[in-house]
């Protein structure tokens, strides 16, 4: 137990320290429960079987290339010229195409995806990024809370129905 709770404490310590890549130290202290015998190989592995985890690896991987690839500039640059000069109007816009996107796409990943756009939109507009990014992650929760594939959690409950043997959520169950 002590060793575990050693490793948890020293993990949350990289991970608010960010000094070393997040995902790095999660594999690190994966490694360090199977090296003490914590966790068996199988335990260890588990979590990447599951489809959840694979969409939100997915997800983040779709949002970082929108960053490289310079869509973020380019939709970035069509809402700003469709909001004006209004904070008031991009502030709405940025909610309203969070919560629309959100509502089919994992929040997590939403947020992955309209982060950098939301950044340079904000740049762009000369107001501090700061003032658009609590909006974004309201929207994106407000926005998975629609649909079943929304958010991480309704696909969990829909698994652990299943699993049980009750029947599974309809994709808009959530907005009945």
């Amino acid at each position: 137990m002590w060793i575990t709770l050693g490793i948890l404490i020293a993990s949350a310590i990289f991970f608010v320290n960010g000094k070393v890549r997040s995902d790095l130290v999660a594999l690190c202290a994966l490694a360090a429960l199977l090296i003490f015998q914590i966790l068996t190989p199988e335990e260890a592995l588990s979590g990447f079987s599951n489809s959840v985890v694979i969409m939100m690896i997915g997800l983040f991987v779709v949002g970082g290339a929108i960053f490289q690839t310079g869509l973020a500039k380019t939709i970035s640059s069509r809402l700003l010229r469709f909001a004006g000069n209004s904070e008031a109007r991009l502030f709405l816009l940025v909610i309203l195409v969070t919560s629309a996107i959100g509502a089919f796409v994992s929040n997590t990943g939403t947020v992955a995806l309209m982060l950098p756009i939301v950044v340079s939109l904000a740049v762009s507009a000369n107001i501090s990024p700061s003032r658009l990014l609590m909006p974004l992650a309201f929207a994106s929760s407000m926005g998975g809370m629609m649909t079943l594939i929304g958010t991480p959690p309704n696909l969990v409950i829909n698994d652990t129905l299943i699993s049980a043997g009750h029947e599974g959520l309809s994709f808009f169950s959530f907005l009945r």
